[in-house]
């Protein structure tokens, strides 16, 4: 879910953290490119930001079921969101991602 979305309500705590559980799924904090903020902040990950802030003020940070992570890194945040709004499965989204469409 976009920053909008998440970002005045309850799961804002989610900033702080990292990412959040809800009814036993597990949603993680990512940049535009699907990086998570625990990647982001973590020195000995490939990805560490190590001067400012790991998703800078103005960037996308959505909030991403586990699950849904690689499929957003592949296909791309724009392309994800739309197929999350289509209703699309995530055994279908995979499959998208893997086929490259």
């Amino acid at each position: 879910m976009t920053e909008e979305y998440w970002a005045n309500s309850y799961l804002s705590i989610a900033r702080y953290y990292g990412g959040i559980k809800v009814n036993g799924d597990e949603y993680k904090l990512v940049n535009k490119e699907g990086v998570t903020l625990e990647e982001l902040s973590n020195p000995s990950s490939k990805q560490y930001v190590k001067s400012g802030k790991a998703i800078p003020p103005g960037e996308p940070a959505d909030l991403v079921r586990k699950d849904w992570i690689p499929v957003y890194r592949k296909l791309g945040r724009g392309r994800t969101i739309k197929l999350v709004r289509d209703g699309v499965s995530l055994a279908e989204a995979k499959r998208i991602a893997k086929e490259g469409k």
